[in-house]
């Protein structure tokens, strides 16, 4: 429910209106309790270190969101990096065993690849997905070495790289359902609007009350946390995982078994 509340599109348009009400709330305020009356208000010069305090709170959230972002790339390179040497170190093994290795990355990245950005209940499929698939590959690894005990060896090494690959992309799952906790964006939410009353209320004791300031800080603070939503949210925001290193894996495992294709009848 809450997630769902957040990532919904129409929170985008919605969250600059309330800052734009949350202003206009303020200049209210000081012009009914306060100009009505002939009342002055005076500055007690905290109101700095308040707008700093909520600024913090903002650069910090979004330096997270990058950093969540910049990880979840590093978990790809990784991923593919453990598929890499799996593939080569393939090349080196029977034919049936290579065979066995190539098709099982081929169905893992082509069931990866045509859901880039999963969402909560979709993460949850494709963990099932992968630990089905792997218990395939083991049985149908255990089979092989039942028929070829001297390849011992070279099974333990199979699983150990093929561990690497899927704790890999289960990482990479888990970071899709990581989002910033709901107190922080909260606390941003409310914050926000208690900024944007504030500066109502002080901009409307100007001596030329200005709409730009506080134009500004509604459009500011608006871009910065649509961001932060948006980098939270990989399954639905523009920022997304960069999967080219993979793909360019699938590429040369496809045109590696298209060319021992080719090749076998050559060899009969």
């Amino acid at each position: 429910m809450w997630r769902s509340f957040v990532d919904s599109y129409w929170i985008t348009i919605a969250y600059p209106i309330t800052l734009l009400l949350a202003v206009w709330a303020g200049a209210e305020f000081a012009r009914r309790r306060y100009l009505a009356h002939d009342k002055t208000w005076k500055s007690i010069g905290v109101e700095g270190g308040i707008f700093g305090m909520f600024g913090l709170l903002l650069s910090f959230t979004l330096v997270a969101s990058g950093n969540s972002v910049k990880a979840r790339d590093g978990i790809v390179h990784a991923e593919a990096s453990s598929i890499a040497d799996l593939h080569r170190q393939a090349k080196l093994y029977p034919p049936e065993l290579r065979a066995l290795v190539n098709s099982y990355l081929l169905r893992s990245l082509a069931e990866q690849l045509r859901h880039p950005t999963p969402n909560p209940a979709e993460c949850l499929g494709l963990v099932r997905y992968s630990e089905a698939l792997g218990r395939r590959f083991d049985a149908s690894l255990l089979a092989y070495l039942a028929r070829q005990p001297a390849q011992q060896a070279t099974g333990q090494q199979v699983l150990a790289l093929a561990a690497t690959k899927n704790a890999n992309y289960l990482a990479l799952l888990y970071t899709f359902r990581e989002r910033t906790p709901r107190t922080i964006l909260l606390a941003l939410g409310v914050l926000s609007w208690v900024m944007g009353f504030l500066i109502g209320f002080m901009n409307r004791f100007s001596d030329q009350p200005s709409p730009l300031v506080p134009l500004v800080y509604v459009i500011t603070v608006a871009v910065l946390v649509t961001t932060i939503r948006d980098l939270d949210n990989p399954g639905r925001g523009v920022v997304t995982p960069d999967y080219d290193d993979l793909r360019h894996v699938q590429s040369l495992i496809l045109s590696d078994e298209q060319a021992a294709r080719e090749t076998a009848p050559l060899k009969n």
